[in-house]
């Protein structure tokens, strides 16, 4: 009987562990998730005149960071300036719809989006921080 009750201990025992073994944070998550798709995905192919260069998450802030390269006729500081509302508008309608941002939306998360010129290696044309 106790060499029953052992082996019961043991499978009940072994059964649990996974559940309360290591729990990874919604900060890790979304460490780890950002490093997975850049390895994965980036750079991402041209399309509409924008590359996704890398994607990183600072813990710190809860800020996901979005580093995209401009191209073509996207590459203009000028229409970038007069469109900047509208922009940061179609980011947040973006995220809003995206049901794998959820999670993080609800958890205070930020993302950040800095898009850089093709042209002017390096310059900064549009930079947001969308809630």
């Amino acid at each position: 009987m106790k060499k029953k009750n052992a082996l019961i201990g043991l499978a009940t025992a072994l059964l649990l562990l996974p559940l309360t073994a290591c729990h990874e944070s919604i900060e890790d998550r979304a460490a780890r998730e950002a490093k997975e798709y850049t390895e994965k995905f980036c750079p991402t192919p041209v399309k509409n005149g924008q590359r996704t260069d890398s994607m990183t998450f600072s813990k710190d802030t809860k800020t996901f960071n979005y580093y995209v390269t401009l191209s073509g006729m996207a590459d203009n500081p000028v229409a970038l300036a007069k469109n900047k509302k509208k922009i940061t508008t179609l980011l947040s309608q973006g995220l809003h719809d995206d049901p794998g941002t959820k999670v993080y939306r609800d958890n205070g998360f930020q993302f950040r989006y800095i898009l850089r010129s093709t042209k002017q290696k390096g310059k900064v044309l549009y930079e947001a921080v969308i809630k």
